[in-house]
């Protein structure tokens, strides 16, 4: 794609931010943390104009009817499933009268149950199997991240976007619950709480038998950190969101949210962000307390700033981008990654940040990495996403300079949502922000076309 071709692509694109058309989502949930049930009652209104959509639902959850915004007649919908698409959730859509097409009407009722498993002795538990797409019952709090559909989300498939983000005016009300916390408000003490959110996000829902703190603008959910621990975890935060903010030119947006939970498996131990929230799951082994250095309040070391940078990193590679298509966990977890590093090396130092590569290097040494040219979404496995792509992009920014690799950056950061993040993409950014056609050309055959790509990667950033 030429300079002026991708410019048009990127104006375009940052315009239809300015005047994106987000869902809005209005109604009564009812939950039962005890007993594993939700039964959502709901309006979904302001929704876009879309000829190829489908609507997810997780698989675990039955649905009643969808209405009409009248509430006079039920349609018609046909249900698949496309694992290809979303592990978690059924899509749904509508039938055009001749049964040929889709439609989707500007607003509709829609009403579902389900009842899940609520896991609350470890010893009968899995020793793996909870996810970020999980709707998990411990059985003191649910929690349901947008990954699992616990609301209905419609789903562009003609630009593979999914519109996860929506305003809402929700009443959450959860019999067996002493707090309840919904993406994008304040967490609330009580059985029952009205959350409104004029900007669009992502709902996650938390609630269950839970205590929270504010420390300045930051809230700790669950985490049990004393006054002090906060303090040294919000100054962290602080110094990585002003350097990511420094070097990509974009306010970070509202302060972060610390949440803690234990999963329902006997192994599974990961963050995960649905911003402003930052969720630590893990045993009580693995609690945000277990990063501090016992009876202190200094962290135990490095690895766990390193941990925190990744998760933060997903504020720009996860919510002002949403990566798709064939690259999608190069950008998403691949270039947060690379985020990480970065900040290793201007928080942390020079040694710090040799130790990392010196472990990227190590847990990719008999790996076989397929080109980016030719590979596929689900070819991009955890050893390519949070290892390869760091150095791949490390030896980019040897070859061409740093500041050109972070203005790259930023101009896959300005493309939003409309391009999918395919290998033309890539390719395309990477000459629009500054980068020579010559100098990339000589990348893409030594890094990413070669035989020997693999080891011209490991050898130029040794």
């Amino acid at each position: 794609m030429k300079k002026s071709k991708l410019l048009i692509v990127l104006f375009i694109a940052n315009i239809q931010i300015l005047f994106a058309q987000n869902p809005h989502l209005t109604g009564v949930v009812k939950i039962s943390v005890l007993n594993g049930t939700i039964e959502s009652d709901l309006e979904y209104s302001n929704l876009p104009k879309l000829n190829n959509y489908s609507i997810w639902l997780n698989a675990g959850l039955n649905l009643r009817y969808f209405r009409d915004k009248e509430d006079k007649f039920n349609y018609g919908n046909i249900k698949y499933y496309d694992d290809e698409i979303s592990n978690e959730a059924f899509q749904y859509y509508f039938p055009d009268l001749e049964n040929k097409g889709r439609f989707l009407p500007e607003k509709f009722k829609i009403n579902y149950v389900g009842k899940f498993p609520v896991i609350s002795d470890t010893l009968k538990a899995n020793n793996r199997g909870d996810w970020k797409g999980n709707i998990a019952f411990n059985g003191k709090n649910i929690r349901a991240s947008e990954q699992t559909a616990w609301y209905p989300i419609i789903y562009d498939i003609e630009n593979d976007v999914a519109l996860n983000k929506v305003t809402y005016d929700i009443i959450i009300d959860c019999i067996d619950c002493e707090s309840i916390y919904l993406n994008g408000s304040s967490p609330v003490k009580g059985k029952t709480a009205n959350f409104k959110s004029d900007k669009p996000i992502s709902m996650m829902l938390f609630a269950g038998l839970f205590d929270f703190t504010k420390n300045k603008n930051t809230y700790f959910i669950n985490t049990d950190l004393n006054s002090e621990q906060e303090k040294v975890l919000g100054n962290w935060t602080d110094k990585i969101v002003e350097f990511y903010e420094n070097k990509l030119k974009i306010p970070y947006g509202n302060s972060v949210t610390y949440l803690y939970t234990t999963p329902i498996s006997k192994r599974n131990a990961w963050m995960f962000v649905t911003y402003p929230t930052i969720a630590i799951i893990g045993q009580e082994s693995y609690n945000v307390k277990s990063y501090f250095t016992p009876n202190t309040n200094s962290l135990k070391d490095n690895s766990n700033i390193e941990y925190f940078a990744h998760e933060l990193g997903h504020y720009y590679f996860g919510t002002v981008i949403v990566p798709n298509s064939e690259l999608r966990w190069f950008f998403l977890e691949g270039l947060t990654e690379y985020l990480a590093l970065q900040t290793v090396k201007d928080v942390l130092g020079e040694e710090s940040y040799r130790a990392k590569i010196d472990t990227y290097l190590k847990e990719t040494k008999d790996y076989i990495p397929k080109s980016l040219a030719t590979i596929k979404n689900s070819e991009i496995d955890e050893t390519y996403r949070y290892y390869y792509v760091p150095l791949l992009v490390t030896a980019l920014e040897i070859e061409v300079g740093k500041e050109k690799v972070w203005n790259w950056l930023r101009t896959v950061l300005k493309s939003e949502k409309l391009i999918k993040t395919d290998y033309d993409f890539f390719k395309s950014t990477l000459i629009y922000s500054g980068i020579k056609e010559s100098e990339f050309k000589k990348f893409e055959e030594n890094y990413i076309l070669s035989e020997k790509a693999k080891e011209n990667v490991k050898k130029i950033v040794k």
